[in-house]
C-alpha cells in the first residue's frame, strides 16, 4: 500500500516494498518522476538517484542475506523495506527501513576496499578519508568521521549532506550496537538543493 502527497510544492512518498531486485527501478522510477516535476537539473538528479539506488541495494541485501543467514527458506513475501521521501523546491528528504543484520560501523572499516584503485571512485574514497573535510555521519547518536568505510556509503555521503544510521533493536527498539537483537537499519539521507 503505498502513499503519495503531491502538490506543486512538495512530493511526498511512502510504501513497503518486497526485499527483491524489482524494488530498485520501482522506486527509482517514482523518484524521477517527482524530482523532474520538481524541476530539480539533470547533475542534481543524478546525484540524488545515484545516492537512493545505493540506499535501496544495500537495504535489500541486507535483508535478504539476514534470511539466509538465519537458515530460513528466503520468502520475498516476509521480509520487507520501507521506503519514504520528500521532495520539495528546496530540499530532499529520504528514510530507507531494511530487516538486515544492521550496519557494524566497525566491521565496515575492516572492509574497506584499496584506496589507491583506479576507478571512478577514488575522489569520492580520497574526500571522504581526508581530515579536513568535515564529512561526518551519526550512527546510533554519535558522530563518526568518515575514514576507511565502504564504497555504497562514500557515494551516498558524497552526495548527501547528512545521513543518519540507526539499528532497530527486537528489544530496545533503536540500539546503539549491532547484536542479536538487531534487525535491521534506519538510514534517513538529507540534502539541499545545490543547482
Amino acid at each position: 500500500m503505498s502513499y503519495s502527497n503531491n502538490n506543486n510544492d512538495v512530493k511526498k512518498y511512502i510504501d513497503s516494498y518486497n526485499a527483491t531486485s524489482q524494488t530498485v527501478p520501482m522506486v527509482i522510477d517514482r523518484l524521477l518522476t517527482d524530482l523532474n516535476e520538481m524541476q530539480y537539473p539533470k547533475e542534481e538528479i543524478e546525484e540524488i538517484i545515484l545516492s537512493m539506488d545505493e540506499a535501496l541495494t544495500n537495504a535489500i541485501q541486507e535483508t535478504i542475506r539476514k534470511e539466509h543467514n538465519l537458515n530460513i527458506s528466503y520468502d520475498p513475501e516476509m521480509r520487507e523495506i520501507t521506503v519514504m521521501y520528500i521532495v520539495s523546491k528546496d530540499e530532499f528528504e529520504a528514510v530507507i527501513i531494511d530487516h538486515g543484520k544492521g550496519f557494524n560501523f566497525n566491521e565496515s572499516i575492516k572492509k574497506t576496499p584499496d584506496k589507491t584503485s583506479f576507478d571512478y571512485f577514488e575522489q569520492i574514497t580520497r574526500y571522504s578519508s581526508e581530515k579536513e573535510s568535515g564529512l561526518h555521519i551519526r550512527v546510533n547518536g554519535q558522530q563518526i568521521s568518515l575514514k576507511g568505510i565502504g564504497a555504497g556509503l562514500k557515494i551516498i555521503c558524497a552526495f548527501m549532506d547528512s545521513i543518519n544510521i540507526d539499528l532497530i533493536d527486537k528489544e530496545k527498539i533503536v540500539s546503539d550496537t549491532v547484536s542479536p537483537l538487531t534487525d535491521g537499519t534506519i538510514l534517513t539521507m538529507r540534502r539541499k538543493r545545490r543547482y
